[in-house]
């Protein structure tokens, strides 16, 4: 824990006269800390410092009470002046005093006291007004709610808000009346949501919460980001930095709590680079705040702003789905709200919506409902007159709503980009049907339209009313769907004869591309990034690394072109398959390639000519060099049959198929210079498939080009069986390089 040397020791320490004066503290308790408990469920409380002055002290004794009774007490060793001892405390709604005795003439006097330390969780709220918004109506208070310093917003930090130091945590603002405090220095300010959070968290799970607020009103992204050339108490991020540091929370902060936005809605320079601007922020927090596991980001309500609003939201979606630290929460359905800012009620709802995500990922809750709101995940051209939104739970949705005398229903709420390119159609849907998990929008030619938008930037159309709804609301949760912005229609007849059934319990889709037979096999529940892992051979072969993968919310893929062995028209097959997957699914970029046996030169040719989609390949005693195998060229046994179709797919003689310089050992140019991670599994037994004429030439190629492989051998173990039977290592490598992507 950082104390920074605690230099204001006498003007915090200086509780009992004289003795104070003669010890200077570089770590000490404080009244009202909170200490971050660790994973055994408590923290460690240090004190220590040396002695000055002429005061001749004969020792010093330590007690530590909790709830009022003794605790532990010990004597603590002074050497050269210097003294140091510490305490462990643990976490649950417990207070703990602190009493140091200096031992003096034969008699024990108290020198020093610190109280109502507690041990628990602590976070950081940050963004714009309605981050911080305070209430006269927030009236909680607990002793174990916890802030430290002042709120201050883009005002200064003085040299008197520097001393203030811990405090009870309030939701409330100094002669406030309503709902405000935007620009007013608060010590201890949270905000009204930030204090429904905390009691929330302390009534449920008895743990000591600690929030620091440092939102700004108004503020945009880039006033709320690090400039290091800048004296840090004049930004944002400084002030709230300083104040996290000197609570000693700097390591210890779970998660970052985030609303912000509005402010970067009025031009599209502003919207534009705010996911750079994110990742940039992002980056500094983890430099600053290294603990932090997760952060929370509300996706914006219509409302005050500029024009980009629907853009934002949108960028804030795909922000979320970029990563698995990063929890997305709708405002839509929100109650309260005034066009810009929202009713206490409302703010209260807002820490009633995210408290089950920090419940989930903090506390081990575990929920039967489903605590995510509702988020799209494809529009569909289901026929001439139907448009179909996928949504990753059921829904529901309110019919109309009357504002001003006007009634708006949410089938107008739908904006579409035409196939002229004509933005924001509206009006055009006829009627709308819900059916579990999906919205059926009827529309006079579904085929003109190739994008659709949910809720307007801010107005109701043709009028200046702010956005209140029809929302689109999730069925077992009422949350408030996600927005979307233009999102992409794609056609639903992509293939023939598709047939639903089940493997291994999971659901999956057998079916047809261009005539080519292929697999989807669908996770119980997609991960963050909507990874998928691409088999190439052997369907259902030692499946235990693919189960594994699905279990972790990869989808699962296989089309089949073995019997082309690697050649131009499976690479043709694996162009269109994988942009039927991105288009229909609308899975990660990066997939990660898995190749058995004749798998690998598939994977390989595929792999690095699109090296760019490659988040990292898993090949299994594979074929690098069709010579080796079923050519039978070396010290393989070959297969003769094989071979002849080989010569057959390229329209190579065998002379020529002997000079030919295209195979996998000869072209793993784009895959290094890419850092494609490779994971290699083989026997070193293997004569179907010899090691040293296949996986041995890939990885010195690799070498040549300056790049690794990862290689697993199993010793004494022929061409079967693939896989490892505990699959472990294979996944952990495959996780560790999707992880983020």
């Amino acid at each position: 824990m950082n104390h920074c040397k605690i230099l204001i020791a006498f003007l915090i320490f200086s509780q009992v006269a004289g003795f104070a004066q003669s010890i200077k503290f570089s770590a000490a308790p404080e009244n009202y800390q909170l200490y971050a408990r660790d994973e055994t469920d408590s923290a460690e409380v240090l004190l220590s410092g040396r002695l000055e002055g002429e005061q001749i002290f004969e020792g010093l004794s330590l007690k530590v009470f909790k709830d009022g009774i003794l605790y532990h007490q010990q004597s603590v060793s002074v050497n050269k002046k210097r003294f140091s001892c510490s305490q462990q405390i643990d976490a649950g709604l417990h207070q703990f005093k602190f009493e140091l005795y200096a031992h003096v003439n034969g008699r024990d006097t108290l020198c020093y006291v610190a109280d109502s330390v507690v041990c628990g969780d602590a976070y950081i709220i940050s963004g714009q007004s309605n981050s911080h918004a305070s209430s006269s109506q927030s009236t909680y208070s607990s002793p174990y709610c916890r802030s430290f310093g002042v709120k201050t917003g883009f005002e200064s930090y003085s040299e008197d808000d520097k001393l203030v130091r811990w405090g009870r945590a309030t939701g409330n603002c100094p002669d406030l009346e309503g709902i405000g405090g935007w620009f007013k220095k608060n010590s201890f300010g949270v905000g009204a949501w930030g204090m429904e959070l905390m009691r929330l968290i302390v009534e449920k799970y008895q743990i000591p919460v600690c929030i620091i607020n440092g939102g700004s009103g108004a503020s945009s992204i880039e006033q709320n980001m690090m400039y290091p050339e800048v004296p840090s108490l004049e930004t944002s991020f400084g002030r709230l930095a300083y104040r996290v540091a000197q609570a000693g929370l700097k390591d210890h902060i779970k998660a970052i709590l985030w609303h912000q936005g509005e402010a970067n809605t009025k031009t599209a320079e502003s919207f534009s680079s705010y996911a750079q601007n994110f990742h940039v922020l992002l980056n500094d927090w983890d430099r600053v705040y290294p603990g932090v596991k997760k952060i929370y980001l509300f996706q914006l309500h219509p409302g005050c702003g500029g024009n980009y609003q629907s853009e934002l939201r949108e960028i804030q979606h795909q922000l979320a789905d970029q990563s698995d630290r990063i929890e997305i929460m709708s405002t839509t359905g929100v109650t309260g709200h005034d066009g810009c800012h929202f009713s206490y009620e409302g703010y209260c709802e807002f820490a009633q919506r995210i408290f089950p995500l920090i419940a989930r990922d903090f506390y081990g809750e575990k929920f039967e409902h489903i605590i995510t709101p509702p988020a799209l995940v494809e529009a569909v051209n289901a026929g001439p007159n139907e448009i179909v939104l996928k949504f990753d739970q059921p829904v529901l949705v309110d019919e109309a709503i009357e504002v001003n005398g006007i009634i708006h229903e949410l089938k107008d709420q739908f904006f579409f980009v035409d196939e002229n390119g004509n933005a924001d159609v509206s009006g055009v849907v006829n009627q709308m049907d819900v059916d579990n998990q999906q919205i059926i929008l009827h529309v006079n030619d579904a085929a003109i339209y190739k994008r659709v938008t949910y809720l307007p930037d801010r107005f109701y159309l043709n009028t200046h009313d702010v956005y209140e709804g029809p929302w689109i609301r999730g069925a077992e949760n009422n949350l408030g769907a996600l927005s979307f912005d233009k999102k992409p229609i794609v056609k639903a007849s992509f293939s023939q004869d598709k047939i639903l059934s089940q493997w291994h319990g999971f659901e999956m889709i057998d079916s047809t591309l261009n005539g080519i037979h292929f697999k989807v096999v669908f996770p119980h529940k997609a991960n963050k990034q909507r990874d998928w892992v691409w088999r190439a051979r052997f369907w259902g072969h030692e499946p235990q690394t693919d189960l594994a993968l699905l279990e972790a919310g990869f989808h699962l893929a296989y089309i089949e072109v073995g019997g082309l062995f690697g050649c131009e028209k499976a690479v043709k097959i694996w162009d269109d398959f994988y942009d039927m997957m991105i288009a229909n699914y609308h899975l990660n970029p990066k997939v990660v390639l898995e190749g058995m046996s004749r798998g690998g030169l598939i994977v390989f040719n595929w792999g690095n000519r699109n090296a760019d989609k490659v988040a990292c390949i898993y090949a299994d005693a594979p074929v690098c060099d069709f010579k080796s195998w079923p050519g039978g060229k070396g010290a393989g046994i070959g297969d003769s049959k094989a071979w002849k179709l080989c010569l057959s797919q390229y329209g190579f003689s065998e002379e020529v198929a002997l000079l030919y310089n295209g195979n996998p050992i000869d072209h793993m140019e784009n895959i290094a210079s890419n850092k494609v991670p490779i994971l290699c599994v083989v026997g070193d037994a293997d004569t179907v498939v010899p090691f040293s004429e296949n996986t041995a030439l890939l990885e010195k190629r690799l070498n040549d080009l300056g790049w690794k492989i990862n290689i697993i051998h199993k010793t004494g173990v022929g061409h079967h069986p693939h896989s490892l039977k505990n699959p472990k290592p294979i996944v952990d490598f495959i996780l560790k390089n999707t992880d983020g992507i």
